[in-house]
């Protein structure tokens, strides 16, 4: 339970990041189109920083956070007619397999950026944007997930049984919205 609520409080964290490089992303694109078209002068970096850092933060920092509430797109025709026990075979297969996915994922982008960092990679271009700081994120965002999907896995291996699925996303969403009120 402590576990839970430190790896939801990391999780709204990185996602909060997310948000501000949305921001990021939308005040950088509106200030490059008003010097584009008022002053014939747009931003030579615009591009650079939004697709090499603020999308990937935005994409893979909010992972974890987006499936602890079940945000991501999923049909979910058959869980939600599986009994408990086959739904928690569902959820444990689903969750040990996307482990392992995540893990390699974690690894390998781990390993990426350690490789730009020590080769001091950088983008050429007007700007030598650094590559590690680029490659970072995709292992750090995934980490989060690799908690989560750990968490799940677990829980499902050894917690008490599945409860029943929701029979759409948005009842999902107002049944959990409703037990958050009522905490």
């Amino acid at each position: 339970m402590r576990m839970e609520k430190g790896l939801k409080a990391l999780e709204r964290a990185v996602a909060l990041v997310a948000v501000g490089f949305m921001l990021a992303i939308m005040l950088v694109v509106t200030a490059d189109v008003a010097m584009r078209y008022l002053f014939n002068s747009p931003f030579a970096w615009a591009y650079d920083l939004i697709a090499l850092y603020l999308m990937a933060g935005v994409f893979y920092f909010v992972l974890s956070d987006a499936h602890r509430e079940n945000a991501h797109v999923g049909i979910d025709i058959l869980h939600a007619r599986m009994g408990p026990r086959a739904r928690r075979a569902a959820d444990l297969v689903t969750a040990g397999v996307s482990l392992v996915m995540f893990s390699l994922i974690v690894y390998i982008g781990a390993e990426r950026a350690w490789e730009n960092f020590a080769n001091d990679e950088v983008l050429a271009g007007n700007i030598p944007w650094p590559m590690w700081l680029s490659a970072i994120i995709v292992p750090i965002g995934s980490a989060f997930l690799v908690l989560r999907l750990a968490l799940q896995f677990v829980r499902n291996l050894f917690g008490p049984a599945a409860a029943k699925a929701p029979v759409s996303a948005t009842e999902g969403i107002t049944h959990r919205h409703a037990e958050e009120l009522a905490q």
